[in-house]
Protein backbone atom coordinates (compact mmCIF):
# COMPACT_ATOMS: atom_id res chain seq x y z
CA UNK A 1 0.00 0.00 0.00
CA UNK A 2 2.83 2.39 0.89
CA UNK A 3 4.47 1.81 -2.47
CA UNK A 4 1.24 2.78 -4.24
CA UNK A 5 0.92 5.92 -2.10
CA UNK A 6 4.57 6.81 -2.81
CA UNK A 7 3.96 6.53 -6.53
CA UNK A 8 0.92 8.81 -6.40
CA UNK A 9 2.68 11.39 -4.16
CA UNK A 10 6.26 10.99 -5.40
CA UNK A 11 8.70 13.81 -4.58
CA UNK A 12 12.51 13.93 -4.44
CA UNK A 13 14.35 13.91 -1.09
CA UNK A 14 11.20 12.74 0.59
CA UNK A 15 10.28 10.29 3.35
CA UNK A 16 6.85 8.68 3.47
CA UNK A 17 5.37 7.56 6.77
CA UNK A 18 2.11 5.61 7.11
CA UNK A 19 0.47 5.69 10.54
CA UNK A 20 -2.83 4.92 12.23
CA UNK A 21 -5.19 7.44 13.78
CA UNK A 22 -3.44 7.04 17.14
CA UNK A 23 -0.13 8.16 15.65
CA UNK A 24 1.55 4.75 15.60
CA UNK A 25 3.83 4.23 12.59
CA UNK A 26 2.72 1.34 10.36
CA UNK A 27 5.29 1.68 7.59
CA UNK A 28 8.06 4.01 6.35
CA UNK A 29 10.85 4.04 3.79
CA UNK A 30 13.46 5.33 6.27
CA UNK A 31 14.92 8.18 4.22
CA UNK A 32 15.46 10.56 7.19
CA UNK A 33 14.17 8.50 10.13
CA UNK A 34 15.09 4.78 10.14
CA UNK A 35 13.83 1.88 12.28
CA UNK A 36 10.71 3.75 13.34
CA UNK A 37 8.00 1.18 12.57
CA UNK A 38 5.72 0.55 15.61
CA UNK A 39 6.95 3.78 17.21
CA UNK A 40 4.63 6.70 17.81
CA UNK A 41 5.12 9.64 15.44
CA UNK A 42 5.48 12.03 18.40
CA UNK A 43 8.71 10.31 19.42
CA UNK A 44 10.45 11.48 16.25
CA UNK A 45 10.25 15.21 16.94
CA UNK A 46 8.19 17.49 19.24
CA UNK A 47 6.65 19.05 16.13
CA UNK A 48 4.55 15.93 15.46
CA UNK A 49 2.82 16.19 18.84
CA UNK A 50 0.99 19.31 17.70
CA UNK A 51 -1.30 17.68 15.12
CA UNK A 52 -2.18 14.33 16.79
CA UNK A 53 -5.76 15.57 17.31
CA UNK A 54 -6.32 15.87 13.52
CA UNK A 55 -5.45 12.23 12.73
CA UNK A 56 -9.00 11.13 13.56
CA UNK A 57 -10.58 13.52 11.05
CA UNK A 58 -11.08 11.72 7.70
CA UNK A 59 -9.90 13.26 4.43
CA UNK A 60 -8.07 16.07 6.21
CA UNK A 61 -4.99 17.58 4.58
CA UNK A 62 -2.54 19.82 6.39
CA UNK A 63 0.56 21.45 4.96
CA UNK A 64 3.35 22.90 7.10
CA UNK A 65 6.20 24.88 5.54
CA UNK A 66 9.80 25.54 6.61
CA UNK A 67 9.89 23.06 9.50
CA UNK A 68 13.33 22.45 11.03
CA UNK A 69 13.76 18.73 11.91
CA UNK A 70 16.61 16.92 13.64
CA UNK A 71 16.73 13.57 11.80
CA UNK A 72 19.00 10.56 11.75
CA UNK A 73 20.68 12.12 8.65
CA UNK A 74 21.17 15.51 10.29
CA UNK A 75 19.22 18.73 10.45
CA UNK A 76 16.93 19.49 7.52
CA UNK A 77 14.46 22.23 6.61
CA UNK A 78 11.34 20.60 5.26
CA UNK A 79 7.78 20.98 4.11
CA UNK A 80 5.44 18.42 5.73
CA UNK A 81 2.15 17.16 4.27
CA UNK A 82 -0.24 15.31 6.63
CA UNK A 83 -3.15 13.61 4.89
CA UNK A 84 -5.79 11.46 6.61
CA UNK A 85 -7.08 8.54 4.51
CA UNK A 86 -10.46 6.79 4.25
CA UNK A 87 -9.32 3.74 6.22
CA UNK A 88 -8.55 5.64 9.44
CA UNK A 89 -4.88 5.75 8.51
CA UNK A 90 -2.80 8.82 7.73
CA UNK A 91 0.10 9.60 5.45
CA UNK A 92 2.96 11.95 6.38
CA UNK A 93 5.22 13.19 3.61
CA UNK A 94 8.46 14.88 4.71
CA UNK A 95 10.19 16.69 1.86
CA UNK A 96 13.73 18.02 2.39
CA UNK A 97 13.85 21.59 1.01
CA UNK A 98 16.97 22.69 2.87
CA UNK A 99 18.71 23.95 -0.27
CA UNK A 100 15.60 25.83 -1.40
CA UNK A 101 15.10 27.58 1.95
CA UNK A 102 18.80 28.37 2.39
CA UNK A 103 18.89 29.91 -1.08
CA UNK A 104 15.72 31.82 -0.31
CA UNK A 105 17.21 33.00 2.98
CA UNK A 106 20.41 34.04 1.23
CA UNK A 107 18.41 35.93 -1.39
CA UNK A 108 16.31 37.62 1.29
CA UNK A 109 19.45 38.45 3.26
CA UNK A 110 21.09 39.98 0.20
CA UNK A 111 17.92 41.94 -0.53
CA UNK A 112 17.78 43.15 3.07
CA UNK A 113 21.47 44.04 2.98
CA UNK A 114 20.89 45.91 -0.26
CA UNK A 115 18.00 47.83 1.32
CA UNK A 116 20.07 48.52 4.43
CA UNK A 117 23.08 49.62 2.36
CA UNK A 118 20.81 51.84 0.30
CA UNK A 119 19.42 53.41 3.47
CA UNK A 120 22.94 53.82 4.90
CA UNK A 121 24.05 55.48 1.66
CA UNK A 122 21.01 57.75 1.75
CA UNK A 123 21.74 58.70 5.37
CA UNK A 124 25.42 59.21 4.54
CA UNK A 125 24.53 61.45 1.58
CA UNK A 126 22.13 63.39 3.79
CA UNK A 127 24.85 63.76 6.42
CA UNK A 128 27.41 64.88 3.84
CA UNK A 129 24.91 67.33 2.35
CA UNK A 130 24.13 68.80 5.77
CA UNK A 131 27.85 68.91 6.56
CA UNK A 132 28.51 70.67 3.25
CA UNK A 133 25.71 73.19 3.89
CA UNK A 134 27.04 73.85 7.40
CA UNK A 135 30.55 74.30 6.04
CA UNK A 136 29.37 76.63 3.27
CA UNK A 137 27.32 78.72 5.71
CA UNK A 138 30.20 78.80 8.18
CA UNK A 139 32.67 79.98 5.53
CA UNK A 140 30.26 82.63 4.24
CA UNK A 141 29.39 83.97 7.69
CA UNK A 142 32.94 83.74 9.03
CA UNK A 143 34.23 85.50 5.92
CA UNK A 144 31.76 88.36 6.41
CA UNK A 145 32.18 88.65 10.18
CA UNK A 146 35.99 88.65 10.08
CA UNK A 147 36.15 91.24 7.29
CA UNK A 148 34.05 93.70 9.29
CA UNK A 149 36.73 94.59 11.89
CA UNK A 150 39.46 94.39 9.25
CA UNK A 151 37.67 97.13 7.29
CA UNK A 152 37.74 99.30 10.39
CA UNK A 153 41.44 98.66 11.02
CA UNK A 154 42.42 99.37 7.38
CA UNK A 155 40.34 102.55 7.18
CA UNK A 156 41.48 104.08 10.45
CA UNK A 157 45.13 103.26 9.81
CA UNK A 158 44.80 105.23 6.56
CA UNK A 159 43.09 108.09 8.40
CA UNK A 160 45.72 108.13 11.17
CA UNK A 161 48.51 108.29 8.60
CA UNK A 162 47.00 111.53 7.29
CA UNK A 163 47.07 113.22 10.71
CA UNK A 164 49.94 115.08 12.32
CA UNK A 165 51.83 112.18 13.89
CA UNK A 166 55.34 112.31 15.24
CA UNK A 167 57.93 109.75 14.17
CA UNK A 168 57.22 107.42 17.10
CA UNK A 169 53.46 107.49 16.48
CA UNK A 170 53.97 106.83 12.75
CA UNK A 171 56.06 103.84 13.71
CA UNK A 172 53.23 102.47 15.84
CA UNK A 173 50.70 103.06 13.03
CA UNK A 174 52.96 101.29 10.54
CA UNK A 175 53.27 98.38 12.96
CA UNK A 176 49.45 98.17 13.24
CA UNK A 177 49.19 98.36 9.45
CA UNK A 178 51.77 95.57 8.95
CA UNK A 179 50.14 93.37 11.61
CA UNK A 180 46.64 93.86 10.21
CA UNK A 181 47.92 93.07 6.71
CA UNK A 182 49.55 89.91 8.01
CA UNK A 183 46.30 88.92 9.75
CA UNK A 184 44.31 89.74 6.64
CA UNK A 185 46.55 87.55 4.45
CA UNK A 186 46.37 84.65 6.91
CA UNK A 187 42.58 84.85 7.04
CA UNK A 188 42.31 85.11 3.27
CA UNK A 189 44.59 82.05 2.89
CA UNK A 190 42.52 79.98 5.32
CA UNK A 191 39.27 81.04 3.64
CA UNK A 192 40.70 80.27 0.20
CA UNK A 193 41.74 76.77 1.30
CA UNK A 194 38.22 76.23 2.68
CA UNK A 195 36.60 77.64 -0.48
CA UNK A 196 38.77 75.39 -2.64
CA UNK A 197 37.59 72.32 -0.70
CA UNK A 198 33.94 73.17 -1.35
CA UNK A 199 34.57 74.19 -4.95
CA UNK A 200 33.97 77.88 -4.44
CA UNK A 201 37.37 79.28 -5.29
CA UNK A 202 36.59 81.23 -8.46
CA UNK A 203 38.16 83.75 -10.79
CA UNK A 204 36.85 87.08 -11.99
CA UNK A 205 37.89 88.78 -15.20
CA UNK A 206 38.69 92.47 -15.35
CA UNK A 207 41.04 94.74 -17.20
CA UNK A 208 44.22 95.92 -15.50
CA UNK A 209 47.54 97.48 -16.42
CA UNK A 210 50.14 94.75 -16.00
CA UNK A 211 53.14 97.11 -15.66
CA UNK A 212 51.40 99.31 -13.05
CA UNK A 213 50.20 96.17 -11.25
CA UNK A 214 53.68 94.62 -11.08
CA UNK A 215 55.40 97.86 -10.02
CA UNK A 216 52.82 98.45 -7.28
CA UNK A 217 53.13 94.87 -6.05
CA UNK A 218 56.93 95.03 -6.00
CA UNK A 219 57.01 98.27 -4.01
CA UNK A 220 55.95 96.71 -0.70
CA UNK A 221 58.30 93.76 -1.16
CA UNK A 222 61.22 96.07 -1.88
CA UNK A 223 60.60 97.73 1.49
CA UNK A 224 60.58 94.31 3.20
CA UNK A 225 63.79 93.32 1.39
CA UNK A 226 65.47 96.55 2.45
CA UNK A 227 64.54 95.86 6.09
CA UNK A 228 66.46 92.56 5.81
CA UNK A 229 69.38 94.19 3.91
CA UNK A 230 68.51 92.23 0.77
CA UNK A 231 68.62 93.42 -2.82
CA UNK A 232 65.36 93.25 -4.77
CA UNK A 233 65.49 93.15 -8.55
CA UNK A 234 62.60 93.40 -11.01
CA UNK A 235 62.94 92.33 -14.64
CA UNK A 236 59.82 93.24 -16.62
CA UNK A 237 59.85 92.39 -20.31
CA UNK A 238 58.85 95.43 -22.37
CA UNK A 239 57.11 93.09 -24.84
CA UNK A 240 54.39 92.19 -22.33
CA UNK A 241 51.01 93.72 -23.27
CA UNK A 242 50.04 96.90 -21.37
CA UNK A 243 46.47 95.93 -20.47
CA UNK A 244 45.31 92.36 -19.92
CA UNK A 245 42.05 90.70 -18.85
CA UNK A 246 42.28 88.48 -15.79
CA UNK A 247 41.92 88.32 -12.04
CA UNK A 248 44.44 90.82 -10.58
CA UNK A 249 43.55 89.87 -7.00
CA UNK A 250 44.37 86.19 -7.57
CA UNK A 251 47.55 87.05 -9.51
CA UNK A 252 48.59 89.28 -6.60
CA UNK A 253 47.95 86.39 -4.18
CA UNK A 254 50.17 84.09 -6.25
CA UNK A 255 53.07 86.53 -6.54
CA UNK A 256 52.71 87.82 -2.97
CA UNK A 257 52.93 84.28 -1.62
CA UNK A 258 55.94 83.40 -3.79
CA UNK A 259 57.76 86.65 -2.92
CA UNK A 260 56.90 86.39 0.80
CA UNK A 261 58.21 82.82 0.77
CA UNK A 262 61.45 83.99 -0.88
CA UNK A 263 61.88 86.83 1.62
CA UNK A 264 61.12 84.53 4.54
CA UNK A 265 63.87 82.03 3.72
CA UNK A 266 66.54 84.41 2.42
CA UNK A 267 68.94 85.99 4.92
CA UNK A 268 71.54 87.41 2.54
CA UNK A 269 71.84 88.13 -1.16
CA UNK A 270 68.87 89.01 -3.36
CA UNK A 271 65.29 88.37 -4.42
CA UNK A 272 64.40 88.61 -8.09
CA UNK A 273 61.04 88.80 -9.87
CA UNK A 274 61.22 88.15 -13.61
CA UNK A 275 58.13 88.74 -15.81
CA UNK A 276 58.37 88.01 -19.53
CA UNK A 277 56.18 87.30 -22.55
CA UNK A 278 56.26 83.79 -23.96
CA UNK A 279 53.94 84.40 -26.90
CA UNK A 280 50.65 85.94 -28.05
CA UNK A 281 48.26 83.76 -30.01
CA UNK A 282 44.62 84.42 -30.84
CA UNK A 283 44.73 87.57 -28.68
CA UNK A 284 45.86 85.50 -25.69
CA UNK A 285 49.17 86.24 -23.99
CA UNK A 286 51.19 83.53 -22.25
CA UNK A 287 53.24 85.27 -19.56
CA UNK A 288 56.11 83.73 -17.62
CA UNK A 289 56.55 84.61 -13.93
CA UNK A 290 59.71 83.59 -12.09
CA UNK A 291 60.65 84.29 -8.45
CA UNK A 292 64.20 83.41 -7.43
CA UNK A 293 66.19 83.90 -4.25
CA UNK A 294 69.57 83.15 -2.70
CA UNK A 295 68.06 81.59 0.43
CA UNK A 296 68.47 78.37 2.36
CA UNK A 297 67.07 76.17 -0.42
CA UNK A 298 64.97 73.00 -0.42
CA UNK A 299 66.02 69.35 -0.70
CA UNK A 300 64.72 67.72 -3.90
CA UNK A 301 62.81 65.03 -1.96
CA UNK A 302 60.72 67.82 -0.39
CA UNK A 303 59.67 69.53 -3.63
CA UNK A 304 56.18 68.00 -3.48
CA UNK A 305 55.70 68.44 0.28
CA UNK A 306 56.17 72.22 0.18
CA UNK A 307 52.85 72.61 -1.66
CA UNK A 308 50.86 70.78 1.05
CA UNK A 309 48.68 72.91 3.36
CA UNK A 310 50.13 73.74 6.78
CA UNK A 311 53.52 72.22 5.87
CA UNK A 312 56.64 73.94 7.18
CA UNK A 313 59.94 72.25 6.34
CA UNK A 314 62.35 74.61 8.11
CA UNK A 315 60.88 74.69 11.59
CA UNK A 316 64.35 74.61 13.08
CA UNK A 317 64.87 78.15 11.72
CA UNK A 318 61.85 79.42 13.76
CA UNK A 319 60.51 81.37 10.79
CA UNK A 320 57.02 82.87 11.15
CA UNK A 321 54.35 81.44 8.87
CA UNK A 322 51.26 79.22 8.61
CA UNK A 323 52.39 76.86 5.85
CA UNK A 324 49.63 77.96 3.47
CA UNK A 325 51.36 80.34 1.06
CA UNK A 326 52.69 77.85 -1.48
CA UNK A 327 49.55 75.68 -1.23
CA UNK A 328 47.42 78.73 -2.08
CA UNK A 329 49.73 79.76 -4.92
CA UNK A 330 49.60 76.26 -6.43
CA UNK A 331 45.80 76.09 -6.11
CA UNK A 332 45.32 79.46 -7.80
CA UNK A 333 47.76 78.61 -10.59
CA UNK A 334 45.96 75.31 -11.25
CA UNK A 335 42.63 77.16 -11.19
CA UNK A 336 43.97 79.17 -14.13
CA UNK A 337 45.05 75.94 -15.88
CA UNK A 338 48.72 76.60 -15.18
CA UNK A 339 51.46 74.60 -13.47
CA UNK A 340 54.19 75.63 -11.03
CA UNK A 341 57.72 74.25 -11.02
CA UNK A 342 60.55 74.55 -8.52
CA UNK A 343 64.31 74.20 -8.74
CA UNK A 344 66.56 74.56 -5.71
CA UNK A 345 70.07 73.97 -4.41
CA UNK A 346 70.58 73.55 -0.70
CA UNK A 347 72.06 76.73 0.88
CA UNK A 348 72.25 78.45 -2.52
CA UNK A 349 68.67 79.38 -3.38
CA UNK A 350 65.33 78.48 -4.91
CA UNK A 351 63.40 79.40 -8.06
CA UNK A 352 59.64 79.07 -8.61
CA UNK A 353 58.29 79.40 -12.17
CA UNK A 354 54.85 79.44 -13.75
CA UNK A 355 53.23 80.32 -17.06
CA UNK A 356 49.78 81.93 -17.01
CA UNK A 357 47.54 82.96 -19.90
CA UNK A 358 45.59 86.24 -20.10
CA UNK A 359 43.45 87.83 -22.78
CA UNK A 360 44.96 90.96 -24.27
CA UNK A 361 42.71 93.98 -23.70
CA UNK A 362 42.86 96.31 -26.72
CA UNK A 363 39.91 98.49 -25.68
CA UNK A 364 42.01 101.30 -24.08
CA UNK A 365 40.52 100.79 -20.61
CA UNK A 366 40.22 103.69 -18.20
CA UNK A 367 42.70 103.98 -15.39
CA UNK A 368 41.29 103.41 -11.90
CA UNK A 369 42.38 106.14 -9.56
CA UNK A 370 44.26 105.47 -6.33
CA UNK A 371 43.13 107.06 -3.10
CA UNK A 372 45.73 109.81 -3.41
CA UNK A 373 44.35 111.04 -6.77
CA UNK A 374 40.61 110.41 -6.45
CA UNK A 375 38.44 113.39 -7.28
CA UNK A 376 34.65 113.34 -7.05
CA UNK A 377 33.53 113.73 -10.66
CA UNK A 378 29.83 114.49 -10.29
CA UNK A 379 28.44 117.91 -11.25
CA UNK A 380 26.55 118.56 -8.01
CA UNK A 381 28.06 120.63 -5.26
CA UNK A 382 27.16 117.91 -2.74
CA UNK A 383 25.64 114.46 -2.97
CA UNK A 384 23.24 112.78 -0.55
CA UNK A 385 24.41 109.31 0.51
CA UNK A 386 22.30 106.91 2.56
CA UNK A 387 24.34 104.31 4.48
CA UNK A 388 22.40 101.25 5.70
CA UNK A 389 24.85 99.58 8.07
CA UNK A 390 24.55 98.08 11.58
CA UNK A 391 28.30 97.99 12.36
CA UNK A 392 29.40 101.13 14.20
CA UNK A 393 32.99 100.58 13.02
CA UNK A 394 31.93 100.58 9.37
CA UNK A 395 29.59 103.53 9.95
CA UNK A 396 32.43 105.61 11.35
CA UNK A 397 34.86 104.45 8.64
CA UNK A 398 32.49 105.50 5.82
CA UNK A 399 31.74 108.78 7.59
CA UNK A 400 35.45 109.64 7.86
CA UNK A 401 36.18 108.72 4.23
CA UNK A 402 33.27 110.78 2.82
CA UNK A 403 33.70 113.71 5.20
CA UNK A 404 37.30 114.15 4.05
CA UNK A 405 36.10 114.83 0.48
CA UNK A 406 33.59 117.53 1.57
CA UNK A 407 31.25 116.51 -1.26
CA UNK A 408 28.68 114.41 0.60
CA UNK A 409 25.79 114.54 3.03
CA UNK A 410 25.58 111.24 4.86
CA UNK A 411 22.56 109.71 6.56
CA UNK A 412 23.18 106.53 8.57
CA UNK A 413 20.48 103.91 9.25
CA UNK A 414 21.03 100.81 11.38
CA UNK A 415 17.53 99.30 11.21
CA UNK A 416 16.48 98.17 7.68
CA UNK A 417 12.83 98.83 8.56
CA UNK A 418 13.58 102.58 8.65
CA UNK A 419 14.96 102.68 5.10
CA UNK A 420 11.72 102.73 3.05
CA UNK A 421 10.14 105.64 5.01
CA UNK A 422 13.35 107.69 4.58
CA UNK A 423 13.49 107.03 0.83
CA UNK A 424 9.83 107.99 0.43
CA UNK A 425 10.51 111.39 2.04
CA UNK A 426 14.05 112.28 0.88
CA UNK A 427 15.98 112.36 -2.37
CA UNK A 428 19.05 110.13 -2.24
CA UNK A 429 21.84 109.99 -4.83
CA UNK A 430 23.48 106.72 -3.75
CA UNK A 431 22.56 103.97 -1.26
CA UNK A 432 25.43 102.15 0.48
CA UNK A 433 24.03 98.95 1.95
CA UNK A 434 25.42 96.20 4.14
CA UNK A 435 24.11 92.77 3.12
CA UNK A 436 24.27 91.14 6.54
CA UNK A 437 21.64 93.33 8.20
CA UNK A 438 19.53 92.34 11.22
CA UNK A 439 15.88 91.35 10.55
CA UNK A 440 16.22 91.70 6.76
CA UNK A 441 19.12 90.99 4.39
CA UNK A 442 20.43 93.79 2.21
CA UNK A 443 19.50 92.07 -1.07
CA UNK A 444 15.90 91.54 0.14
CA UNK A 445 15.76 95.20 1.14
CA UNK A 446 17.08 96.16 -2.31
CA UNK A 447 14.23 94.19 -3.90
CA UNK A 448 11.69 96.11 -1.80
CA UNK A 449 13.25 99.44 -2.85
CA UNK A 450 13.06 98.49 -6.54
CA UNK A 451 9.38 97.59 -6.13
CA UNK A 452 8.41 101.05 -4.86
CA UNK A 453 6.16 103.11 -7.12
CA UNK A 454 8.61 106.04 -7.32
CA UNK A 455 10.42 105.63 -10.66
CA UNK A 456 13.46 107.52 -9.35
CA UNK A 457 14.03 104.89 -6.66
CA UNK A 458 13.97 102.13 -9.25
CA UNK A 459 17.15 103.71 -10.71
CA UNK A 460 18.87 104.98 -7.55
CA UNK A 461 22.32 103.33 -7.43
CA UNK A 462 22.65 100.71 -4.69
CA UNK A 463 26.18 99.69 -3.70
CA UNK A 464 26.53 96.59 -1.50
CA UNK A 465 29.19 96.54 1.23
CA UNK A 466 29.78 92.90 2.12
CA UNK A 467 32.20 90.10 2.86
CA UNK A 468 29.90 87.59 1.15
CA UNK A 469 31.22 87.60 -2.39
CA UNK A 470 30.88 83.98 -3.52
CA UNK A 471 29.58 83.60 -7.12
CA UNK A 472 26.10 82.58 -5.91
CA UNK A 473 26.05 85.69 -3.68
CA UNK A 474 26.93 87.96 -6.60
CA UNK A 475 24.16 86.36 -8.71
CA UNK A 476 21.70 87.02 -5.88
CA UNK A 477 22.76 90.68 -5.64
CA UNK A 478 22.42 91.10 -9.41
CA UNK A 479 18.91 89.59 -9.27
CA UNK A 480 18.05 92.11 -6.54
CA UNK A 481 19.20 94.87 -8.96
CA UNK A 482 22.16 95.96 -6.83
CA UNK A 483 24.44 98.03 -9.06
CA UNK A 484 27.84 97.50 -7.48
CA UNK A 485 29.55 95.34 -4.84
CA UNK A 486 32.40 96.58 -2.65
CA UNK A 487 34.07 93.71 -0.86
CA UNK A 488 34.97 94.04 2.81
CA UNK A 489 37.55 94.85 4.00
CA UNK A 490 37.46 97.90 1.73
CA UNK A 491 39.75 100.92 1.70
CA UNK A 492 39.19 104.55 0.79
CA UNK A 493 40.07 104.04 -2.87
CA UNK A 494 37.73 101.09 -3.50
CA UNK A 495 34.79 102.84 -1.81
CA UNK A 496 35.26 106.20 -3.55
CA UNK A 497 35.87 104.61 -6.95
CA UNK A 498 32.61 102.65 -6.61
CA UNK A 499 30.64 105.77 -5.62
CA UNK A 500 32.25 107.85 -8.38
CA UNK A 501 31.01 105.43 -11.05
CA UNK A 502 27.38 106.17 -10.17
CA UNK A 503 27.40 109.93 -9.58
CA UNK A 504 25.60 112.19 -12.08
Amino acid sequence: MLQELKKSHKKDFTQYILLDNKGNIIDSDGVFYSQIINKNISSLHPFFESFSYSLSIPKKELIFSCIHLNTDKGNIISDILIKTLDDDNALIIIQDLSTHYKNYQLTAQKRNESVINSQILELKNKYLKEKEEFKNNFIANFSHDIREPLSGISTFVEILNKTNLNAEQKGYVNLIYASSNHLKHMIEDILDIAKKEVGKLNLVEESFNLKVFIESLVLSHQVKAKQKSLDFELELDSKTPEFILGDPYRLKQILDNLLDNALKFTHKGEIKLHVSLNQIRANKASIHFKVSDTGIGIEEENFEKIFDSFTQLHQEHHIQGNGLGLAIAKSLIELQEGTISVTSIKDKGTTFSTNLSFKVDNSNPQKVETNSTIEIKGKKEKYHILLVEHSEITQLAVLKILAAKRKFYLDIVSDPEDVIPILENQNVDVILMDINLPKLSGDELAKQIRQLSDKTLKKTPIIALTGKVFPEDLKRYKKAKINEVVSKPFDEASLLNAINKHLK
